[in-house]
């Protein structure tokens, strides 16, 4: 069977999913194609532990969304679909050993006396910084919005030089640069303060000592007493319903269970797609691609993905692996630093040097000792998640590795490290394993079963360190969402600007495809 669209859109994750709604906006005829049974890629939210347990499989926070240009465009259309978003008074805090914590809230004056409380002397640099971001974030988030390389880009750094002057433009080029240790050290004393901002790091692939990891870090620390943050009422997944609401409200179409096997090329130009079970969907106007950079030239035809500016693709390079843990819970964890159950996110590192031994032991093939944790406590904003009185927790394990040097597999090795991972909350939240009334593990391998663009686990859809970032992301020859075939364009967390729920990168390709 042949079908016929504008546009074809391999793969249903938030930014294929984005492009497709853009577009279908715009009058363009839309078909999305996803192998999976589901849409929504690295977007899923299902009862895995008890019935009336709403788990995030995978992502929870939806603050890129809430901010980003698919909201921005379509927020209206969305909430018609059922989108709704639930902000965080207390975006996230971290604990540490001694029972301590030290959290950032949606309001600058709560969050610095909590800064106060806990180291006086880095009040003052606390509050330089919070002035910083507000003095560059229009720079910031231009660049982060833009195509690289574009002359919008080169725009938006030329307002900045006019605008903060040599220095200011020095000072931001080195934050993209300078690793979160380097930065911490500069500005603060206490190893609370630096480990709750390197904390952030560990969420994408920087340790403390990799460059570039400052950038993140400062981004999502300082961010979130000004911007805060917010999660899907109900789940995550409900902004996938949204966005597959408009999709088909406009006349597009979202097949799953639909896997591509080819992309038909006809004198050098994508036409479509040819699909497991011999159906093809042509499209006059341009293929789109929400697909790992690295599985895409297995999806070309032989003598286009044997060449050179082609097969370059498949040496991107994934991120270290991620495991997660979802619980059912009796009640929310008993913190030893109380105030903790009022968090959204609690980071578990605990230190500066503990997350570069995690990270070093990690990139070695060896199971980390004190992996850092994120414990998303989504309950704690929306109670729709579980029945009345329970809560769901959300365990992100950061950083595993890809391979276990040992040679054990994940389907081998998980269950007990997942018990290793609740042993170290046990200390930090006595009594939890009492609390669990049911529990379901993702090991790194799950993932990529889960969605084959988390290739090996890595849950980041690619390594975002600077070889592979801003401008050469994903690999040279396939910058600002184009490829080596022409009207053959892709996006998706393997492009510029990177991870993370925002949906950007869909919207720069359906400003491009048009």
């Amino acid at each position: 069977m042949e079908t016929r669209a504008d546009v074809v859109v391999i793969g249903a994750g938030v930014n294929g999913l984005s492009a497709a709604a853009m577009l279908a906006s715009k009058g363009r005829s839309v078909v999305v194609v996803e192998s999976a049974d589901v849409p929504g890629g690295a977007v899923r939210t299902a009862e895995v532990t008890l019935p009336g347990f709403r788990h995030d499989l995978f992502a929870m926070n939806l603050g890129l969304f809430a901010g980003g240009p698919v909201n921005a465009a379509l927020g209206a259309d969305l909430a018609r679909h059922g989108f709704e978003l639930v902000p965080s008074a207390k975006p996230f805090c971290s604990v540490f050993p001694d029972g301590t914590m030290l959290g950032v809230e949606a309001d600058a004056a709560a969050t610095r006396a909590n800064v106060e409380r806990t180291s006086p002397e880095d009040v003052a640099e606390w509050e330089a910084l919070t002035a910083k971001l507000q003095d560059l974030a229009p720079y910031l988030f231009g660049i982060l919005g833009s195509d690289l390389p574009s002359w919008k880009a080169v725009k938006t750094l030329w307002k900045a030089h006019r605008a903060l002057g040599t220095d200011g433009v020095y000072d931001l080029v080195k934050l993209a640069l300078a690793s979160t240790r380097a930065f911490t050290d500069e500005h603060f004393t206490s190893p609370k303060v630096k480990a709750l901002m390197a904390s952030w790091g560990m969420h994408l692939d920087f340790a403390p000592d990799i460059s570039g990891g400052a950038l993140f870090s400062f981004l999502e620390t300082m961010g979130g007493q000004l911007f805060g943050m917010v999660i899907g009422k109900g789940g995550a997944s409900t902004m996938i319903d949204g966005l597959v609401g408009v999709i088909t409200e406009k006349g597009g179409e979202v097949r799953c269970g639909a896997r591509v096997d080819e992309i038909l090329v006809s004198r050098g130009k994508a036409i479509g797609v040819r699909l497991a079970n011999g159906d093809t969907i042509r499209a006059s106007h341009a293929v789109i691609s929400n697909v790992n950079p690295k599985l895409m030239p297995d999806l070309l035809p032989d003598e286009i993905s044997s060449r050179p500016e082609v097969a370059r693709a498949r040496a991107f390079r994934p991120g270290l692996g991620t495991m997660m843990i979802h619980l059912a819970l009796d009640s929310l964890p008993a913190w030893t630093a109380s105030e903790a159950r009022e968090y959204n996110y609690v980071h578990v590192g605990p230190y500066v040097d503990d997350m570069a031994l995690a990270y070093t032991d990690t990139a070695a093939g060896r199971l980390p000792s004190t992996p850092t944790l994120v414990v998303g406590q989504p309950t704690v904003s929306d109670p729709s998640r579980a029945p009345e009185g329970k809560h769901v927790l959300w365990i992100q394990v950061r950083v595993l590795p890809l391979e276990i040097a040992d040679g054990r597999s994940w389907d081998e090795a998980g269950e007990a490290y997942a018990d290793h991972v609740m042993g170290i909350l046990e200390q930090y939240a006595p009594g939890l394993a009492q609390q669990v009334i049911g529990r379901a593990i993702l090991t790194p391998s799950d993932l990529e079963r889960y969605n084959a663009n988390l290739v090996l686990g890595d849950s980041l859809g690619g390594s975002h360190h600077p070889a592979q970032f801003f401008f050469l992301r994903p690999v040279p020859g396939w910058g600002r969402h184009r490829t080596p075939v022409k009207s053959l364009f892709i996006c998706g967390a393997g492009t510029w600007p990177g991870g993370g729920v925002g949906g950007a990168s869909g919207a720069m390709v359906a400003g491009i495809v048009g």
